[in-house]
């Protein structure tokens, strides 16, 4: 599988389509099993989270496929039956620690009632900074668009403007400051807030 775009070379889809063929109902089968035994899964999910990992399983073998197609038969199932059970595994990691978050995210995210002063406070603080965003250079403007609307990244931004991540980082800081210093009491970021990651 090309990592670029995520498709399989042209040269590669027959192969991949009939080892796909050969294998998909066997592996279907161990799927099912591991889903039958997953007694938090109920009814019909249990069919669609075999199919889950059985999908998962296939598209890393696509991406594997130079190391895979040279492997005998037997080898290549040991490592179709690895992958599902360590696709498996990894799905049960991630359903245990959504768990243990739950009451935090729950907590985070529950409603609460509206605070009028501080929804003023919020439409002031936002204004101000719309404001002193307006008269930042078109740079500017556009770091502060791609970091804290489209949530990039230094080096994305860095590799969207063709520099540097310092000169990234050096904007981003000078950005801060003359927020923290126009905006005064109505700054609304701390540690935990949008513009101060």
């Amino acid at each position: 599988m090309n990592d670029d775009d995520g498709k399989i070379p042209a040269d590669q889809v027959e192969e991949v389509t009939r080892f796909y063929g050969a294998h998909a109902r066997w592996l279907l089968g161990h799927a099912v099993l591991r889903a039958e035994l997953n007694v938090e899964i109920a009814g019909t999910a249990r069919e669609e989270f075999a199919a889950d990992l059985v999908q998962d399983t296939f598209e890393a073998a696509a991406r594997s496929w130079e190391t895979l197609r040279h492997m005998p038969t037997g080898q290549q199932r040991a490592w179709l039956l690895s992958t599902l059970s360590n696709k498996n595994i990894s799905h049960f990691r991630r359903r245990v620690a959504l768990r243990r978050k739950q009451p935090d995210l729950y907590r985070r995210y529950q409603v609460t009632d509206p605070d009028p002063e501080q929804q003023a406070l919020s439409r002031l603080a936002l204004e101000r900074a719309a404001k002193i965003i307006e008269g930042m250079s078109a740079r500017q403007k556009t770091i502060v668009l791609m970091k804290w609307n489209d949530h990039m990244t230094g080096a994305e931004i860095a590799r969207a403007l063709e520099c540097s991540e310092g000169t990234v980082a050096a904007e981003v800081a000078n950005i801060r400051r003359r927020l923290t210093a126009e905006m005064g009491q109505f700054y609304p970021f701390d540690g935990e807030g949008g513009m101060s990651s």
